[in-house]
């Protein structure tokens, strides 16, 4: 008897869930007004995750900034690439973003829609050797992270006597069995001035820097940590490039022994290399992972870099100083117990601060100085972020961060970087290629519409007036609902259909759409139109203030757009 209460409890629930399924699919099918309210409630806590998700290849049109909104166009390279992996750098020439992708290929675009492989050929980092190598009897009872092995970085420089491009990348030893960073550059003439201009071969460019030891393999996680390299690179003119050297996990944690803190190595450190006497120096140590160098206008060389779990940094590089890692972190092992030997857990007090850090971790990537994309963004440092798929607007100010400004882009972003024309250019780990241009919130729309009638200026002037304070919560982008419903796309739309979140139930149970006799009669009492609604009642007491207003809404739902 026992069991067939079972089956009948189990047919019962299974009953209940088809019920439900069927429920939810006629209520959404036929768009009756419980739809209205879940999905609402979905976006309330869920934002747009499951759009994305049943429509991973739709992305936005523009990202949200506090200035600006940031229009985007994208395009995806995945098909170009020659094996997994991810990583890589941008840099400009000419008219030409120039894209060193992680495995070894040079694309020029120019836009979204104008992406060209180049005629450059890059030096061999060695990845077959070293694959043969992992596969051997030898070192295959390692794990090996192949696509962490790439290049790094590129970079146009340019300077009296000194004009050619730069890359970094790991490169693998096949006669001692080791890697290490290497720099490797190609002269450019003065009178090249396109990419198309340009072809290489492997054997033109001049291998300036490799990095002293080469690194044997590792029996701790990974033989060779890639992802650990670092490899960014600037410029200082007349001749001095600047390498972000990584320590590839060798920090007595993942490898048997610490070298950040060692000035007989190479790796865990800031490198000066000379481009004519190809003389390399150590300028800074205690560095685990540098993913982003950039000068600013006063010459001063900033660098971000990973912690472990927590301690991401921005640093104020300066000749001689040592920035603590691995004895001192603001982070700790992803086990969650502290850095074995650590000086001052959570503290930083021995060694030289960051001026900024992200707890918990945000991934840092890339770094960059943005000039000339908008007024509000002049000077500042913009950087990429993985974990995060964001921005990081950094104004610095008297040497110290007076705000970082997140924005989201749901991209991990390997590398940001500013173009000669001012777009911003992004590089994800979904290989992708994203161009960012700056659109200001403005009233141009608004000004427009009142230029456009013959209203005399008394009530343009108050109209102005009016529809400014009614934008101190509604926005007039169709998409945005943050604070209140937004007014554009209004104009014959169903009473409370907007993806707005937070409807009073006055306006939700409202049945109807909104014409020039809804709104007016809302306009004129919205407790009166809607008992228990919570808009308040906007003082519109002049009734060709009240056309002009509705006039608006009409224009802002014609035109699909305020921005």
């Amino acid at each position: 008897m026992k069991t067939k209460k079972y089956y009948i409890l189990a047919f019962s629930v299974f009953g209940l869930i088809l019920l439900f399924l069927f429920s939810g699919y006629i209520i959404g099918y036929h768009n009756f007004p419980p739809s209205q309210l879940l999905r609402k409630v979905e976006i309330k806590l869920m934002g747009h995750y499951l759009d994305r998700i049943q429509n991973p290849t739709s992305k936005p049109e523009y990202y949200e900034s506090i200035f600006l909104r940031l229009n985007s166009k994208e395009a995806s390279l995945r098909e170009h690439l020659t094996r997994n992996g991810r990583g890589g750098g941008l840099t400009s020439f000419g008219d030409a973003v120039l894209l060193l992708t992680y495995d070894g290929q040079i694309f020029a675009a120019r836009s979204a829609d104008n992406i060209q492989k180049t005629g450059i050929a890059v030096p061999d980092n060695g990845f077959l050797a070293y694959k043969q190598a992992a596969e051997s009897d030898q070192f295959n009872h390692l794990n090996h992270n192949f696509g962490l092995f790439r290049y790094n970085d590129i970079l146009f420089y340019e300077a009296p006597g000194n004009r050619g491009l730069a890359i970094s990348y790991t490169e693998f030893d096949s006669t001692e069995n080791c890697y290490r960073n290497t720099v490797a550059t190609l002269p450019v003439e003065p009178g090249t001035q396109s990419v198309e201009q340009l072809s290489a071969r492997p054997g033109d460019w001049d291998i300036i820097y490799r990095a002293q030891p080469c690194l044997p393999f590792k029996n701790i996680n990974n033989a060779l940590e890639g992802g650990l390299a670092g490899g960014r690179i600037a410029f200082r003119a007349p001749s001095t490039l600047y390498l972000g050297n990584g320590d590839y996990h060798w920090d007595g944690m993942y490898a048997p022994k610490a070298i950040a803190q060692d000035p007989g190595v190479d790796y865990g450190k800031i490198m000066s290399i000379d481009l004519q006497s190809r003389e390399s120096r150590i300028i800074a140590s205690g560095i685990r992972n540098p993913q982003g160098l950039a000068l600013d206008n006063e010459g001063t060389l900033w660098e971000v870099e990973h912690g472990l779990r927590g301690g991401d940094e921005l640093n104020r590089i300066e000749e001689g100083n040592n920035y603590g890692w691995p004895v001192e972190t603001l982070g700790t092992q992803y086990s969650k117990l502290p850095i074995p030997g650590e000086q001052s857990p959570g503290r930083h007090s021995r060694f030289v601060k960051p001026i900024f850090s992200w707890i918990p971790s945000v991934a840092i990537s890339n770094l960059t100085l943005t000039e000339g994309f908008h007024e509000s963004w002049d000077g500042d440092l913009l950087m990429a972020s993985l974990k995060s798929m964001s921005l990081f607007r950094i104004r610095i100010e008297e040497n110290r961060v007076m705000f970082t400004e997140r924005i989201e882009i749901d991209e991990r972003i390997r590398y940001v970087h500013q173009h000669t024309d001012g777009r911003l250019v992004l590089w994800t780990d979904s290989s992708k290629l994203i161009f960012l241009t700056p659109h200001p919130y403005r009233d141009h729309f608004v000004t427009d519409f009142l230029d456009s009638k013959k209203y005399e200026p008394g009530l343009k002037k108050r109209l102005k007036i009016t529809i400014d304070g009614c934008r101190q919560c509604h926005s007039i982008d169709p998409d945005n609902h943050e604070h209140a419903p937004s007014l554009a796309m209004l104009f014959d739309a169903e009473i409370g259909s907007a993806s707005y979140s937070d409807y009073s139930s006055a306006l939700e149970a409202k049945k109807g759409t909104w014409n020039r006799t809804t709104l007016k009669a809302f306009l004129s009492d919205p407790e009166t139109f809607a008992p228990g609604t919570t808009m308040p009642r906007p003082g519109i007491n002049d009734d060709t203030v009240m056309e002009g207003v509705i006039d608006f809404l009409e224009a802002a739902s014609t035109n699909g757009t305020g921005l």
